[in-house]
């Protein structure tokens, strides 16, 4: 999963802002905004929101087209391991496990917890999940 550095640089300068004011905005450093623009490093989670919200665009329009959004990947980019987010949501590492790799429907009491510890809006975690279901029940086939 990769920012979409081309669109990035265009909605920060649209917004006539530096990177340095860009960073100022959100608490990070310059060389933060630079890599974001010049590798396409995604920013944490909570970053990435905080992005989004003050460039006025949806999380979706930062995220290049075709990658695989996925709950594992939102974890690895919030830099948790299965067991934390088992433990967040107070259930067992197997049955997160199970959820995160399509075995099980995501519970809805889930939503909200993971939209706050991933840093993403709910909306964008229920695009994910019914893409998944539906490439769940075509054998991942598009």
């Amino acid at each position: 999963m990769r920012i979409r550095r081309e669109r990035l640089r265009h909605l920060r300068r649209k917004r006539g802002m530096t990177q340095r004011q860009l960073a100022a905005d959100l608490g990070c450093s310059r060389a933060a905004v630079s890599t974001w623009e010049t590798t396409g490093r995604l920013p944490r989670p909570d970053r990435l929101q905080l992005l989004a919200h003050v460039l006025g665009v949806p999380v979706a329009e930062l995220i290049e087209d075709g990658e695989s959004l996925s709950l594992a990947s939102l974890r690895l980019t919030a830099g948790m391991l299965a067991k934390d987010v088992a433990r967040v949501l107070k259930v067992s590492k197997s049955t997160y496990s199970h959820v995160e790799r399509g075995r099980q429907k995501v519970p809805p009491r889930w939503f909200p917890i993971l939209s706050r510890t991933f840093g993403v809006p709910p909306e964008l975690l229920t695009s994910l999940i019914d893409n998944s279901s539906a490439q769940n029940s075509d054998g991942g086939a598009e």
